[in-house]
């Protein structure tokens, strides 16, 4: 070409939850059936919605206006109704809530506005899409702050004091609570250390709170809509987590404090711009949400819901119990479970007997062309000798080698087996 088409920062485009499915496939082709604990879709691993669900999805369908256009930030009652059981209008109004086409459109909107120089910190590990958002929008590797998966994946304030001090380009912080990859919530003492320190160095907050409603125990979850006091901030929600509606592609935005700063205004007006040179999201998820979550049914529906992925966490950590390589990180919700690697008494490594020579030969060739880190290298070999994708951490950017699974596997024995292969896999594959 004439000129360069690549961006800068292109190198840091990542997603390894569907990348790794390329490798997954290429080893079923060769003859080994699959157990894919990569991707949180609950409809795909098995989850079946219920029938007055799909009847309110119905006879929205045969309503003429979820065939048109939306409002550019959201469908009025729909925003209405999130205002009163999401949000809190002390601090946001129905002007404030903006609808996006999942929060993956959101993430992008939310980094790619910002001029090229002002930075977003988020936590490490993280969801790619942050990270890969921030990195793109700046042209280099994206900021992060520690989490502490020796300590139950808590923010390292101190860390993250001291990268905040001293990066005059930071402008935001970026916390993931309900956290993924990790499952943990995050205490209120650690949230309120963050606000208290965006508040001293004017920075503004985005709260990923997406997985909110999907915690074991109600009482632990802090919303950024509790304490953020007069500190401009951005949460993000959606609807694909606790339907469960993936496909729908529904997220929203919710503005904090959006008037008290004329700087933070004038740039969530560029969001708002941004979105209006789209039109609009999806009219129809938006237009059911509210009468989903308002059904006689859905809390008892939910709840079902929790029971069975914290029975899942048990059954996972049950059985990695007593591994010595595997470090689960106990989860607070959420529907995944992440362990990390004991390296340090394990620090060699061996490649897996195969389910044949052909996958054999197959890894082989793609491990000798790639310097792959070793939890990556895990993940493949598992694929080849047990049959199970599981993510590497390093997937999530972080330093720390580990894997994440999911905890959506609705058949009893199969989820069984899967961790058992997990574990038989990892202890032969860091096999002193």
């Amino acid at each position: 070409m004439r000129k360069n088409l690549i961006k800068k920062g292109d190198e840091h485009l990542r997603y390894e939850i569907r990348e790794i499915v390329e490798i997954a496939n290429e080893i079923v082709r060769r003859g080994v059936p699959m157990i894919w604990e990569n991707i949180g879709d609950p409809v795909a691993k098995g989850e079946r919605l219920p029938a007055w669900m799909k009847a309110i999805v119905e006879r929205a369908v045969g309503e003429d206006r979820t065939y048109a256009y939306a409002p550019t930030k959201g469908d009025l009652e729909a925003r209405r109704f999130i205002l009163e059981h999401y949000s809190d209008p002390h601090i946001c109004t129905v002007e404030d809530i903006i609808f996006f086409n999942g929060l993956g459109e959101a993430i992008n909107k939310i980094f790619s506005n910002l001029p090229s120089t002002a930075r977003v910190i988020g936590p490490n590990p993280t969801y790619p899409s942050h990270a890969t958002a921030e990195a793109m929008h700046h042209g280099g590797h994206h900021l992060t702050y520690d989490l502490k998966l020796d300590d139950g994946g808590r923010i390292d304030l101190d860390d993250l004091s001291r990268k905040v001090r001293d990066h005059e380009h930071i402008v935001g912080i970026l916390v993931i609570n309900p956290n993924n990859p990790l499952g943990v919530v995050h205490p209120r003492e650690d949230l309120e250390a963050v606000v208290r320190l965006a508040r001293k160095h004017h920075c503004f907050l985005v709260f990923d709170e997406i997985y909110q409603n999907l915690v074991f125990d109600s009482s632990k979850i802090v919303r950024l809509a509790d304490i953020i006091g007069d500190v401009p901030g951005i949460s993000m929600k959606g609807v694909s987590k606790e339907i469960p509606w993936p496909g729908s592609r529904c997220g929203w935005i919710e503005v904090y404090n959006g008037e008290r700063d004329e700087n933070f205004r004038g740039y969530v007006h560029t969001i708002v711009v941004s979105k209006m040179l789209e039109v609009c999201s999806t009219t129809l998820p938006q237009v059911v949400f509210p009468k989903i979550a308002t059904h006689p049914e859905f809390r008892a529906f939910l709840a079902s819901r929790l029971k069975k992925y914290r029975r899942r966490a048990d059954t996972a950590l049950a059985t990695f119990a007593g591994c010595d390589v595997i470090r689960p990180i106990e989860p607070d919700g959420v529907f995944y479970l992440t362990a990390t690697f004991d390296t340090t008494r394990f620090p060699n490594v061996q490649k897996l007997e195969a389910r044949s020579k052909e996958v054999r030969l197959y890894l082989d060739e793609l491990e000798a062309k790639h310097s792959l880190r070793r939890d990556k290298l895990f993940a493949y070999e598992l694929m080849g000798a047990e049959g199970v994708c599981v993510v590497p951490l390093s997937g999530f950017s972080s330093p720390v080698d580990g894997f994440r699974m999911t905890l959506l596997e609705e058949d009893d024995a199969l989820f069984d087996d899967t961790c058992r292969r997990i574990r038989r896999g990892a202890e032969a594959f860091f096999r002193a």
